[in-house]
């Protein structure tokens, strides 16, 4: 039974320990962690005493605690998943209100993200897995799924509808990122090979996975131009640097990620994007560079939903500071705690990570993670990765317009149009708090949403609502006043 046998032997065959129902106490898993370790071992001696004489134990065999990310796996990651888990649990007590669903769902996220990631590293890496690997891939696999059904009963959803929740957590682009795109992609430039282009650089899957981010030990890791891993690092000159010319603005070096007033010691900054996968992309960003023409956060995954974008400082692999400053996506401060936990997830110690993030009135507030992570914005009432509650206030007033003209509209003297009747139908059937004001603000004339936003059910007639006589004028009305509120698309 040598080499990738004796790991499949190890992934598939019953290890003698029940499957995971709820989340495991800290003790628990650590015991199941012995229990597995120890069955290791006696395969490994049993599959030793049965090589033929003068043959070594396999080669794929490592000893150590295992590796973190693209190099597999460390069970201490899951630990500390563990530990936040139960004591966030204390913390929210039993799953009966907002506040406490996402609390709970966080928590959970972050032990689904991290043993999904184990996973699928160690079947999808067959020359790079330990045999440790293997013999704790059961434990992850089982922690996994019950990761999904906890959420699942946390939520009162299916626990296979884990997905469809993670995707529900993206953003799209902010309308300011839309038309930023629109005009500088219709720009040309020549590009390094000599060509007329789009002077707005869309990386395709290739390209973006120079730019992709690696965890090992901890450190942020970037593939070099050897195909090799080295420590990222955008603290210095290059990532300092906001020149401008004398009409104001970035020159061709300059990198527009960078504000030049990040509480970060004044060292660089890269722009970064992290997409449904918990994937960070990570680069300078530039107005005029001239092999690939402008790059802004939406380059990395060609302008789609992203989990979170803006800024980070990463000194030899280590990060130091994280930041949601983006004018294309305008992330929330939840948006970022998503992003910091998807980190922590996956072995990067937040420890000392300088978090500053823009609210919704222009100020910033810096604190560290762990503070940061714990404050009531980023678990309150108004979690948008799990409650979309930034819509919740704005959606609430658009449904009270929409009642109040529709008893307007049966007063003996109205005389709704057929166009405002079909809307207030098609509005009122829509139950989902971001849904409907997405589709409301199409309606009352968003333009530059047009490519981007694809109506839930679209009208046979125009859909736009336009000032015409009675009743559609006051049904406009009303929808505006009811959307004046809100503060990020």
């Amino acid at each position: 039974m040598p080499g990738d046998d004796f790991h499949r032997s190890l992934i598939m065959e019953p290890n003698g320990l029940p499957p995971y129902t709820t989340i495991p106490s800290l003790a628990g898993w650590k015991g199941d962690i012995v229990k597995a370790i120890n069955r290791l071992t006696n395969l490994q001696r049993t599959h030793d005493a049965a090589l033929p004489r003068g043959v070594a134990p396999s080669n794929l065999r490592l000893s150590g605690q295992g590796r973190v990310a693209g190099d597999l796996t460390n069970p201490f990651v899951v630990d500390a998943a563990i530990e936040r888990y139960h004591a966030g649990a204390r913390q929210a007590g039993a799953p009966d209100n907002q506040l406490s669903q996402s609390i709970l769902g966080s928590l959970l996220v972050d032990i689904y993200t991290v043993t999904g990631q184990f996973t699928r590293s160690i079947t999808r890496n067959t020359n790079l897995r330990t045999d440790r690997d293997c013999a704790l891939f059961p434990l992850y696999r089982s922690l996994h799924f019950a990761a999904a059904d906890v959420f699942g009963s946390v939520f009162g959803i299916n626990g296979d509808e884990i997905d469809v929740y993670l995707r529900n957590q993206l953003i799209f682009m902010s309308t300011h990122g839309v038309g930023v795109d629109t005009y500088v992609g219709k720009m040309k430039h020549t590009d390094a090979n000599g060509q007329k282009a789009s002077r707005l650089a869309y990386l395709g899957d290739e390209e973006a996975l120079a730019c992709q981010l690696h965890v090992e030990g901890g450190r942020l890791m970037i593939t070099n131009g050897q195909g090799q891993l080295e420590p990222f690092d955008c603290s210095g000159p290059e990532y300092k640097d906001i020149s401008k010319t004398k009409k104001g603005d970035f020159t061709k070096t300059a990198n527009p990620a960078r504000r030049g007033k990040e509480q970060n010691g004044g060292l660089g900054v890269a722009g970064f994007s992290m997409g449904l996968n918990r994937n960070i992309y990570a680069r300078k960003h530039s107005n005029y560079d001239a092999a690939k023409g402008s790059f802004y956060h939406s380059c990395y995954l060609e302008g789609r939903e992203v989990l979170c974008t803006g800024c980070i400082t990463v000194v030899d692999g280590e990060l130091k500071y994280i930041n949601n400053w983006s004018g294309h996506y305008q992330p929330s401060r939840q948006q970022l705690s998503l992003a910091i936990q998807a980190l922590r997830a996956r072995g990067v110690d937040i420890t000392n990570v300088r978090v500053e993030y823009q609210q919704t009135n222009g100020s910033q507030v810096s604190q560290l993670a762990p503070a940061f992570l714990e404050s009531d914005g980023v678990h309150g009432a108004d979690f948008d990765g799990f409650s979309k509650g930034r819509f919740v206030g704005t959606a609430r007033k658009v449904r009270e317009a929409l009642t109040a003209y529709e008893t307007r509209s049966k007063k003996w003297w109205a005389s709704p149009s057929d166009k405002s009747k079909a809307i207030l139908g098609h509005l009122k059937g829509i139950g989902d708090d971001e849904t409907l004001v997405r589709e409301t603000r199409f309606l009352l004339g968003e333009k530059i949403q047009d490519s981007h936003y694809q109506p839930v059910s679209p009208l046979k007639t125009n859909r736009r609502l336009q000032y015409d006589p009675y009743e559609s004028g006051q049904l406009k009305d009303m929808l505006t006043e009811a959307m004046s509120d809100l503060e990020r698309y």
